[in-house]
């Protein structure tokens, strides 16, 4: 119940050690479950029903798959615009950084400065955050920096002109992306849904144990096997859930790029 209520909490150990945990959890409580039901009601009793319960079955079956399937498509699309959010954002910074190298003035040194401290910001600070489930937003005093040295510039020429506007229209794109992606890291599947998918999950495998089958060893071997395939689409769904958290978290790869293409320059001699 704890891991319904605080579904981030698994996020604290490998993802291996996870799996291996629900796995094996899912497939014993299946085995006990059958157990019990063997138990209490007898095999030939479960064969006279059989007709009637493998149609409820298939039709348990059939909805808690099509849940199953939504819930795993949604983590998977949220992860992927997660990764699309920080590859824009990284993207706008070196459009910023290149309408601002191309206009003259003693503030464009201060802005390259400005835009450098907010990659390292977002690498350094943000993102450790993010993988503790945490949103810091200590990068929005550099874009608030570089929008007040933005507005200030005035333009020599038509050239420069056109430069002063790409980068206020770049700015603009990289508050957006700012915040689409720290959208995307405040983004989780809500506990109802994993109550809803834990709780059917169990339904569906419990449900499973009364049809009748005159091997009790190989019921108990397709009810394990039931439970492990549900468990694994339930890591699944845990390691996507949460973008910027986990072992398959979105890496900062596209901000270091970015970082070690703008500090290049003043590495040469």
């Amino acid at each position: 119940m704890q891991f319904v209520m605080q579904p981030g909490m698994v996020y604290q150990y490998p993802l291996w050690w996870v799996a291996l945990l629900l796995v094996g959890l899912a497939a014993l409580g299946a085995v006990l479950f059958e157990l019990a039901v063997h138990q209490f009601l007898s095999t030939e009793l479960r064969r006279r029903h059989n007709d009637v319960a493998a149609a409820i079955f298939s039709v348990v079956g059939v909805t808690f798959a099509v849940l199953l399937a939504f819930v795993a498509m949604l983590a998977w699309e949220g992860f992927n615009k997660a990764k699309a959010a920080a590859y824009a954002e990284a993207a706008t910074v070196l459009d910023v950084y290149n309408a601002a190298l191309g206009l003259a003035g003693p503030k464009t040194s201060q802005m390259r400065d400005d835009i450098i401290g907010y990659l390292v910001t977002v690498v350094r600070v943000e993102w450790p955050a993010q993988a503790e489930g945490q949103i810091v937003d200590r990068g929005k005093a550099y874009l608030e920096k570089l929008n007040m040295f933005a507005i200030g510039l005035k333009p020599f020429s038509i050239s420069d002109g056109n430069l002063h506007a790409q980068l206020l229209q770049s700015l603009a794109r990289l508050w957006d992306a700012r915040q689409q992606r720290l959208l995307a890291a405040e983004t989780t599947i809500p506990a109802v849904v994993w109550i809803v998918t834990i709780v059917g999950g169990a339904l569906t495998i419990a449900f499973g144990s009364f049809l009748g089958v005159p091997s009790l060893g190989m019921h108990l071997a397709m009810s394990a096997a039931l439970a492990i395939s549900g468990a694994l689409v339930l890591i699944l769904i845990i390691a996507l859930s949460n973008p910027f958290r986990g072992d398959f978290r979105v890496s900062t790869l596209p901000f270091d790029r970015v970082l070690a293409q703008i500090q290049a320059p003043s590495d040469r001699p």
